[in-house]
Order: structure tokens, then sequence, then C-alpha cells
């Protein structure tokens, strides 16, 4: 009895998780994301399954912290823009 009921349970965790629509991802852009928050917070979003881009702007040394975040084995693709000009392009 305990068998057919883990069993049963096992079967329905396994047609739940299937799903045949692709998986919902977004783009997240942190301005600020140089400085002592933008740093932390843009470590825990690479790790996110939920995003697939992750924008990174501030007016210096941004393109440092994208190269530091894009050896993090995530699916997550890293980008780094630095000053007014490219605010813009990091919102995109």
């Amino acid at each position: 009895m305990l068998r057919k009921t883990i069993l049963s349970q096992v079967c329905a965790k396994g047609i739940r998780s299937f799903s045949t629509t692709p998986e919902v991802r977004s783009k997240v852009a942190v301005l600020g994301a140089s400085g002592g928050i933008g740093q932390p917070l843009s470590l825990l979003l690479k790790h996110s399954p939920l995003v697939s881009q992750l924008s990174l702007y501030d007016i210096a040394h941004t393109p440092g912290v994208a190269a530091d975040l894009s050896h993090i084995n995530t699916r997550a693709k890293v980008t780094g823009y630095v000053g007014p000009d490219q605010l813009k392009q990091a919102l995109e």
C-alpha cells in the first residue's frame, strides 16, 4: 500500500513538472552595478534561473564587474555599460 502511494505521488509530480511551452525568461538591468549594493545584487541575479540577460550599468568600472560575473557558469548572459551615453542601451 505504501509503495502504491509513493508511486502515485512520484507520477503525479512528473506529470505536473512537464511543460510543452518555453520557459519565460527576462532581461534585468541593474543601475549602479559597481556600488556596494549593486555588486552583490548582480551576483544574486546571475544565479537566478528566471534571468536570461543581466545588463549592468554604472558611471565607472562596470565592464570589470560584468567580466567577473560572466565567469560564473549560469545561463544568464551578462553585459556591462558605462557612462550616460550607454544608459539607453543598458535599458533596451
